[in-house]
C-alpha cells in the first residue's frame, strides 16, 4: 500500500511540474512577445520623430503658437460659441454659451498678458 501511495504521489508531482512547466512557458513565450512589441513601437517613434518635416498637428504648446495665431483661435472660439449663435436654442443652451465664452475670454486675456500682445 504504501508503494503505491508513494508512486502516485510520484506521479502527481511530476504530472503537476510537466504543466506548470507548459503554462510558465507559455506565460514567458507571451511575455518575450509583449516585451518585443512595445520595443518595435519605441523604436519606431523614435524614428518617426527623426524624420524631417513631420510636425505633430495637435501640438497645443503655447510656446509655439504666435500672437497671431492665438488671436485667430480666439476669433474662432468666440464665433462658434457666442451666446448671440444659439439664442433660439433654448436657455439652457445660452447659458452654457456664456460660461463657454466667458472661459474663452479669460484664456485670451490670460494669454495677452503672458505673451504681452
Amino acid at each position: 500500500m504504501q508503494l503505491l501511495a508513494l508512486i502516485g504521489a510520484a506521479f502527481l508531482v511530476y504530472w503537476v511540474l510537466t504543466h506548470l512547466g507548459l503554462v510558465f512557458g507559455l506565460i514567458f513565450a507571451f511575455a518575450k512577445f509583449i516585451i518585443l512589441a512595445l520595443g518595435a513601437l519605441v523604436i519606431l517613434g523614435i524614428v518617426m520623430q527623426m524624420i524631417p518635416g513631420k510636425k505633430d498637428a495637435g501640438n497645443t504648446d503655447q510656446k509655439f503658437a504666435s500672437p497671431d495665431d492665438i488671436k485667430r483661435a480666439y476669433r474662432d472660439l468666440v464665433r462658434q460659441y457666442h451666446p448671440d449663435k444659439v439664442g433660439a436654442m433654448g436657455e439652457k443652451i445660452r447659458e452654457l454659451a456664456m460660461r463657454e465664452t466667458q472661459l474663452i475670454n479669460a484664456a485670451f486675456q490670460e494669454a495677452r498678458l503672458s505673451r504681452g500682445f
